[in-house]
């Protein structure tokens, strides 16, 4: 999810494009994200498609489960090492959702920083032309990692949110070794975070309203938040 309206000043960037910013609340993929990009030493705000097109496929659709890249994979996987050389993105938000509990009961949880506030996730993009159209597609992944303390109890992986000097060092298209990079993709302190459940209705893509974000009971779920 992300509220874009501290986008610019949280990212030292200028918001443009046809499409006015506005608060969102459940994105999933294929649906158009933010994302920050340093491309000829300017920074630049702009929404992507969510799940990476290679420049090589055939059809937009033809490469799935591309909106999540691993970070033991980025650097050796023939879909993410070119853009892990080339073309490296921000990906702005305030949370994340993750789902945990029984199989037939499974509970949305909401993580973000603690009392909210805008982070960055390590992201890759590319550009794919359909041959045949001749449209042009911008397309954007995020990189996750080992899960932190917090995130153990809810899923075995999460988003590589980098602070603001790792920020600076992956929008920097001058940070060319791949162990450098690397380097930068650790899970985040869990102590600087927080987790609580939300409403089911994130289940559904057709729902994406500021209600989705308040904490509901925890309905028999056993993980610890205080951290």
């Amino acid at each position: 999810m992300i509220d874009v309206t501290g986008l610019g000043l949280r990212f030292r960037v200028q918001v443009t494009g046809d499409t006015p910013p506005v608060p969102r609340f459940n994105i999933t993929p294929t649906q158009p994200i933010w994302t920050i990009t340093n491309e000829n030493g300017t920074r630049r705000a702009e929404q992507m498609r969510w799940g990476l097109i290679p420049p090589w496929a055939k059809a937009a659709n033809q490469i799935r489960s591309s909106f999540n890249a691993r970070d033991d994979k980025v650097a050796t996987s023939g879909l993410w090492k070119r853009p892990l050389a080339r073309t490296r993105c921000l990906i702005p938000a305030d949370g994340f959702y993750e789902w945990t509990g029984p199989r037939n009961a499974r509970k949305p949880q909401l993580i973000r920083l603690i009392g909210g506030g805008l982070l960055g996730f390590a992201g890759l993009f590319d550009t794919w032309q359909n041959k045949e159209t001749g449209e042009t597609v911008r397309s954007c992944a995020i990189i996750t990692t080992d899960p932190n303390a917090l995130m153990e109890p809810i899923h075995d992986r999460m988003p590589v949110i980098l602070n603001g000097e790792a920020e600076s060092l992956w929008l920097d298209p001058a940070t060319e070794d791949p162990d450098r990079l690397g380097a930068l993709l650790q899970p985040y302190p869990a102590e600087e975070m927080e987790a609580y459940p939300v409403s089911t209705a994130i289940n559904s893509s057709r729902e994406d309203s500021p209600e989705m974000i308040e904490p509901v009971a925890q309905l028999g779920l056993n993980i610890d938040t205080s951290l």
